[in-house]
């Protein structure tokens, strides 16, 4: 009976136990079950966010690429407004140029039409002003120098009366009636002008206008009167005939985009560098051009004082730069200013670039680093002032930004490069190289990181040792390469237009045989084509002349220092403005210069005619 109730003790303690388990258990249950509808409504709302985080990527994808079309949109249109402001001030210059011509157009003929009044007046011809703004000439008095003839006091007299009150009515041949006016403001020859013969020393009779008639007592003839008033120039005698002659008119009366170099220079600076000049650029728009040599300066000639004052003079003279812009540590290879005119970047030997501000003084703004070899060249885009493009003997070309002073990318080039240029839309970048290949880059890609040229032309074996944007539109090029052919190239189409070549023509180069390099110089309107010979001679090509890809136009030569004629006597020979090769050549801005620096470092200064 004891067993039996301790056995009924023990199982109520295991029931007990177990419901306390039991118990536990549901509780853990409860808790877990908790914990599952918590995780569940935690990973619910972990989906909503993802959902919704989703929804806000796929919106701001959207708008990044709406942004990033306008934001193309804004720089093409910004692009085209700059092309038009470029545009607008090439036309303001141009404008500027041509009313500058007529002012001295309209000077000349004022000091010709005094002149030849004064003429007519000792030379006892009286002139009466009419209506309609017309000349009359009477006959002089009859008489030789002897009794008859006026003397000075009374030919001053008379022209004292003739200026205070009307000249009496001049009658024609043989007292038939008056001479009908001139319809040109006319005055006419002195008498010692006409009756002088060239042989005496007298310029003989002056040459009739084409479109006035003249009335002169005892000539016996009359021309008619135009039907309308002459214009200026017709008045001056200047269209055909001019002031010395029908061709030297025609120079004077030439607009600037169609006039040539002169045969000889105006003034020659010897030496403008010391060691050698590299290369040349011109400030456009601007009136400076700026050259670079060995003695580690880049010199900035202003133009208009140059060419003020013919003649011979060193750089230390009179002759010398307006602005000398130093800072590099070894020569400098070549130089170039920005679009606006308000910079100048220098590529130096010692592996950098320098940037002036050339408002100022030349004070200095940035010294570029980033390249491991000599910079042999560079060239800032006709756009952008900010963007330069510098090539190395790192076999490599770098894009610059020039307001910040860093490099933004660099382009490796599986070839030695030569040479550099930028079209003239700023967006390919074309370099050429020592084994005679042209290739053409992206600019935006390569600002992207691409590596991969565009194109690569490759139709000649020679080092190409310049490149220069012919202005004409934004794919052509000139190609020059170490055998002396200049090549119009267009790289868009990759075909030749026009070769440039002549049996006496061999281009100057610097940099020696194994890296040669030159500057070609082509005139704003795109028109003429400026190189350095070998042999001292400057060589001009006008581009637009009839010409195939075998023959262009006969080049024009320039050789002649100032104070020397072209062709002269053997007695006189011309002197030489250069004596070495001419390794670069740069047209001003306006077209009122030529400029060309040899290896000696001499500089000339050719002007347009």
């Amino acid at each position: 009976m004891r067993h039996t109730g301790d056995d009924q003790t023990q199982a109520r303690a295991e029931v007990a136990a177990l419901r306390e388990q039991l118990s536990s258990l549901g509780r853990s249950l409860e808790a877990e079950r908790a914990a599952r509808l918590a995780a569940s409504a935690e990973l619910s709302g972990a989906l909503s966010t993802r959902d919704g985080a989703l929804v806000e990527a796929e919106r701001l994808r959207h708008d990044n690429a709406v942004l990033v079309r306008r934001l193309v949109e804004l720089k093409e249109g910004e692009a085209g407004r700059m092309n038009d402001l470029n545009r607008m001030h090439e036309e303001l210059l141009e404008a500027a140029v041509r009313m500058r011509q007529e002012a001295e157009l309209d000077r000349q003929a004022t000091v010709l039409i005094r002149q030849r009044a004064v003429a007519a007046a000792l030379g006892g011809i009286t002139v009466a002003p009419s209506a309609a703004s017309s000349v009359m000439v009477a006959p002089a008095p009859a008489g030789a120098a002897g009794e008859g003839a006026p003397r000075p006091q009374q030919q001053q007299q008379q022209q004292q009366q003739q200026q205070v009150a009307p000249p009496p009515q001049p009658t024609g041949p043989g007292g038939g009636g008056p001479t009908q006016p001139l319809g040109g403001e006319w005055v006419g020859e002195s008498s010692e002008e006409a009756g002088a013969p060239a042989a005496a020393g007298g310029r003989g009779p002056l040459p009739p206008f084409p479109s006035a008639g003249v009335g002169v007592a005892g000539s016996g003839s009359m021309a008619a009167p135009p039907a309308h008033a002459m214009n200026l120039r017709e008045a001056m005698g200047l269209m055909g005939r001019g002031l010395h002659g029908g061709k030297e008119a025609e120079e004077v009366l030439r607009p600037p985009e169609q006039r040539v170099p002169a045969a000889t220079a105006v003034r020659v600076v010897v030496p403008a560098h010391r060691g050698g000049c590299n290369s040349l650029a011109a400030q456009s728009p601007g009136h400076f051009i700026a050259s670079c040599g060995a003695d580690r300066v880049v010199a900035l000639w202003d133009v208009s004082l140059l060419a003020g004052s013919p003649g011979m003079a060193g750089a230390g003279g009179s002759a010398g730069p307006a602005i000398s812009l130093q800072g590099m540590t070894s020569a400098v290879n070549d130089c170039a200013f920005t679009c606006d005119a308000a910079q100048v970047v220098a590529a130096g030997a010692d592996k950098s670039l320098h940037v002036w501000d050339a408002t100022t003084a030349g004070r200095a703004r940035h010294t570029l680093t980033g390249h491991t070899g000599p910079v042999t060249a560079v060239a800032v885009s006709p756009l952008d002032c900010r963007l330069a493009v510098s090539i190395s003997e790192d076999r490599s070309f770098k894009l610059w930004d020039l307001g910040r002073g860093f490099a933004v990318r660099s382009v490796p080039c599986a070839k030695m490069p030569l040479s550099l240029v930028l079209s003239a839309d700023g967006n390919t970048v074309v370099t050429g190289h020592l084994d005679g290949s042209v290739l053409l880059w992206d600019m935006r890609q390569c600002r992207a990181g691409a590596a991969a040229p565009l194109l690569e032309a490759h139709d000649q074996p020679h080092p190409v040792v310049a490149l220069a944007a012919a202005a004409t539109d934004d794919s052509t090029l000139v190609v020059a390469a170490r055998d002396g052919s200049l090549r119009l190239w267009d790289f868009r189409g990759a075909a030749l237009l026009r070769m440039f070549r002549h049996p006496s023509f061999a281009l100057g180069t610097t940099g020696g045989s194994g890296r040669p390099r030159c500057r070609l110089g082509v005139s704003p309107g795109g028109r003429l084509l400026a190189a350095g010979g070998a042999d001292g001679t400057v060589w001009v090509w006008d581009i637009r002349a009839a010409g195939g890809t075998e023959k262009a136009a006969e080049p024009r030569q320039l050789r002649c220092a100032p104070g020397t004629a072209p062709g002269g006597p053997p007695s006189h020979a011309p002197v030489p403005a250069h004596r070495d090769a001419v390794v670069a050549t740069a047209f001003s801005s306006d077209l009122a210069v030529l400029a060309s620096a040899d290896k000696a470092g001499t500089l000339a200064f050719w002007p347009m005619e």
